[in-house]
């Protein structure tokens, strides 16, 4: 995603601005249409703030239109970039914040599950213990906030989301509420299932997304 861009309050749009511009003709003349479309309205420099951008469909996809945010003077202003076919280019232009719902913490419970199995074969719990466990898991959860959640990496597939560890201040929770399901020995193998897999590659992964309204354009 482009980092520099010009910006025409006037009209709402941006136009980005190539990082080594001598190496494409094509973009440079498209930067110098625009330069020209505008060049009665002043023209400021913005650039793209760090914190993550929105999507309304995988990261991946080219289709997917973006929100995010650019600094523009002492402004920070909040940008959608779309287009309505692939041959064309994007467009950028000046919106309002995108609409969001609550975000929402979820762990991938196929995972956690097919991880939990794993980590205790040869030997087979009776799945009401496991059943009890990720009911556990999913009720500590709930209790966290969005916004205050650590992730490492964002998910390429799923829209607006991201993956981090288990928060580590839950794991001795989530040890001592597992105390009066399981047996001595399956508490040890829970012990360690729990320091092996709190990480954000683990089963016990969380994931982190905010979603967007379905009224969004």
């Amino acid at each position: 995603m482009h980092e520099s861009f010009l910006l025409c309050r006037r009209c709402g749009v941006l136009h980005p601005v190539p990082v080594h511009p001598c190496d494409d003709e094509e973009t440079v003349q498209e930067l110098a249409a625009f330069r020209a479309e505008h060049e009665a309205h002043v023209l400021e420099d913005a650039q793209r703030l760090p914190d993550a951008a929105l999507f309304d469909g995988p990261t991946w996809d080219p289709m997917s239109t973006r929100w995010f945010r650019v600094a523009a003077s002492a402004d920070e202003l909040f940008v959608r970039s779309w287009r309505s076919s692939i041959e064309e280019p994007r467009r950028h232009e000046l919106t309002s914040a995108p609409p969001l719902d609550a975000g929402c913490v979820d762990v991938d419970e196929p995972l956690l599950r097919r991880a939990f199995d794993r980590h205790f074969h040869p030997h087979k719990l009776r799945p009401a213990k496991l059943e009890r466990f990720v009911h556990t898991v999913h009720e500590l959860i709930a209790e966290l906030d969005p916004d205050e959640v650590e992730t490492t990496f964002d998910d390429a597939a799923l829209p607006n989301a991201s993956i981090g560890p288990f928060p580590s201040d839950l794991c001795a929770t989530l040890l001592t509420r597992s105390a009066p399901i399981f047996d001595a020995w399956e508490l040890e193998r829970v012990r360690s299932f729990v320091a092996n897999h709190r990480l954000e590659d683990g089963g016990l992964a969380v994931c982190v997304r905010r979603i967007l309204q379905p009224s969004a354009a």
